[in-house]
């Protein structure tokens, strides 16, 4: 009687039971819901660098330059007062040697004529007359070969008396020229009677083949 009792109960009890488990299946905190996924926020865009402005150039001191040694002087001189009774005559040859410049001067008048002359630094050295200039055919002047340094001539004074008649010849060796055609000049720079004198020829073709 008393099992049967039990089992009553128990059947009594059993929906009670089953309605209190759902009311606390319901008391349970709400369901997790999973994070939403963090989105990182797109990178900015990177401007690009400005470009630099331009600087101004920088302006470098000039080099000091070396001194160049003193080259001859090869223009035409300019003329001179004629001195009465004396012509000038120049010619010209070349070789595979050089150049040869004869310059004969010849005294016209009835009287003797005297004058002095130096050794002057011309074509690279320091020779005696006659003096030469030499210029190409399209106008430029032929440089001298260069000098080591400032020549300083020998002060040799040399004086000639032209009697009436007389002709005094003078020679120069030039260095060789390249193929092509030239006009020279040769002169004399003299002193007479305490005056400058120069007696110049007129110029003379040249063709170096």
């Amino acid at each position: 009687m008393k099992r049967l009792t039990g089992k009553r109960l128990a059947l009594l009890l059993l929906p009670a039971l089953l309605s209190g488990c759902a009311v606390l299946g319901s008391l349970r905190g709400p369901t997790p819901v999973a994070p939403a996924p963090v989105v990182a926020p797109a990178p900015e865009p990177i401007a690009a660098p400005a470009p630099r402005a331009a600087s101004a150039p920088v302006e470098l001191p000039p080099a000091a330059s070396t001194p160049t040694p003193s080259k001859p002087l090869l223009e035409v001189p300019a003329p001179l007062p004629a001195t009465p009774g004396l012509i000038a005559v120049a010619s010209a040859s070349a070789d595979v040697k050089g150049v040869t410049v004869i310059l004969g001067i010849r005294n016209t008048s009835s009287r003797p004529i005297s004058f002095r002359y130096t050794p002057q630094v011309n074509w690279g050295s320091c020779e005696l007359p006659p003096l030469v200039a030499v210029i190409r055919a399209d106008g430029k002047a032929v440089s001298a070969p260069s000098m080591g340094g400032r020549i300083g001539c020998t002060e040799i004074l040399l004086t000639r008396t032209l009697a009436p008649g007389d002709t005094l010849t003078l020679k120069r060796m030039l260095p060789p020229l390249t193929l092509g055609t030239y006009r020279l000049t040769a002169w004399l720079d003299a002193e007479s009677a305490g005056m400058p004198l120069r007696v110049q020829a007129e110029p003379v073709a040249l063709v170096v083949r």
